[in-house]
């Protein structure tokens, strides 16, 4: 203990990172089933981390690279038999969106990229400020926020990822999603609003088929992530009963100590639960 209180206190920050991270990285290169339906192995997952860390330093990224990965692996693990696309909604400057472009054009799926391009709109009381118990931490939102170009976006994509394999849809969601005519094999929302991530819902869980799942970045925020819980809304918006959360409130433990800002809600599951009794 005492040779590594002399270690100077930014390389033992990063050695503990690097500890807490090796568990999410080692299963995602030898896991034989992500992958496998594509023909991606070992060194073609070695060849995307490496991508995925330089793009952490050449973008802004709102999102982080175990995070990146974690998504990776639903991407990889999704067979091919699966019909459909994968879709971001809320893309900011298009960091996460040029490493799911470079793992989307391992597997042969177009990514559909859906944001303003204008930032947030205004949020309502409830949207202003989501708090995370497990963090302590509030995060504030207000118009405009998170705002990027569209050019700014295709311009990193086309530089560090692979612009050939995405679609773009602009405009706020609550006219652009509700319309949407595409199956989706995987959902990565970074919508910050409960008042965005609800006509995300309206127009994607439709589109999926059971087994896959829509993955969202603010996990830790109890009132956003409660939508995935309240059984009247997903009876009267969709027909279905509502399929829980997994993370929610702490993330998924993708670093150890410090968790993840990730979760996801899986379609069929409690249908498929309730069915079986």
């Amino acid at each position: 203990m005492s040779s590594l209180r002399s270690i100077e206190p930014r390389v033992r920050t990063a050695l503990r990172a690097l500890v807490g991270a090796l568990p999410t990285i080692v299963n995602f290169v030898f896991d034989s089933d992500v992958g496998r339906d594509y023909g991606v192995g070992i060194a073609k997952k070695l060849g995307l981390l490496r991508a995925f860390r330089r793009n952490a330093r050449e973008l802004e990224v709102l999102s982080s690279g175990l995070e990146h990965v974690e998504l990776a692996a639903a991407i990889l693990r999704t067979p091919r038999s699966v019909a459909g696309d994968v879709i971001e909604c809320g893309c900011y400057k298009g960091g996460s969106s040029t490493n799911l472009s470079l793992t989307c054009a391992l597997v042969g799926r177009r990514l559909i990229i859906c944001d303003s391009f204008e930032g947030l709109p205004e949020p309502r009381d409830y949207d202003e400020a989501h708090a995370s118990p497990y963090t302590e931490h509030t995060d504030v939102y207000y118009e405009g926020r998170f705002a990027a170009s569209l050019e700014l976006v295709k311009s990193n994509i086309e530089r560090h990822g692979r612009l050939d394999v995405c679609d773009f849809v602009v405009g706020f969601f609550d006219k652009t999603l509700p319309g949407l005519d595409r199956d989706v094999a995987m959902a990565f929302l970074d919508v910050d609003l409960i008042d965005s991530i609800k006509p995300c819902l309206l127009g994607i869980w439709p589109r999926l088929e059971d087994g896959s799942r829509v993955y969202v970045h603010e996990a830790r925020s109890l009132s956003f992530v409660s939508i995935f819980f309240d059984a009247q809304w997903w009876d009267d918006a969709l027909g279905e009963p509502a399929p829980g959360f997994v993370g929610a409130g702490t993330g998924l433990p993708l670093s150890v100590p410090s968790g993840s800002e990730l979760g996801y809600a899986q379609k069929g599951i409690v249908a498929a639960r309730r069915a079986a009794r």
